[in-house]
């Protein structure tokens, strides 16, 4: 397992999503970018986590830092090979809601 520590901004609202045991998980998305690459596109995270009490604070443009689990995929659709970055949130912090 790799941890890791990741901040950046939510490409889109959150949405509550049920798993296969029917219990109730939150999904989003990071957008993180390298501050040292400046005109590099943003890495896409997606992200899960079992507390769904937070849903209604994750909203598009919202800046969170968290620490998690970090899983490397690659699928290939169409000819096309794509790495998904997906992420199991341990611990997430919304600094603007603490200020």
């Amino acid at each position: 397992m790799q941890t890791i520590f990741l901040s950046g901004n939510l490409a889109a609202d959150c949405e509550i999503v049920k798993g296969k045991d029917e219990a109730e998980f939150i999904r989003f998305t990071v957008a993180a970018n390298d501050p040292a690459e400046k005109d590099e596109k943003p890495t896409y995270y997606t992200c899960r986590m079992r507390k769904t009490g937070v849903a209604d604070l994750l909203k598009k443009g919202r800046y969170v830092a968290l620490v998690g689990s970090l899983k490397v995929r690659e699928n290939v659709k169409e000819e096309k090979t794509y790495v998904n970055h997906d992420v199991w949130v341990q611990s997430l912090d919304v600094p603007s809601l603490s200020e």
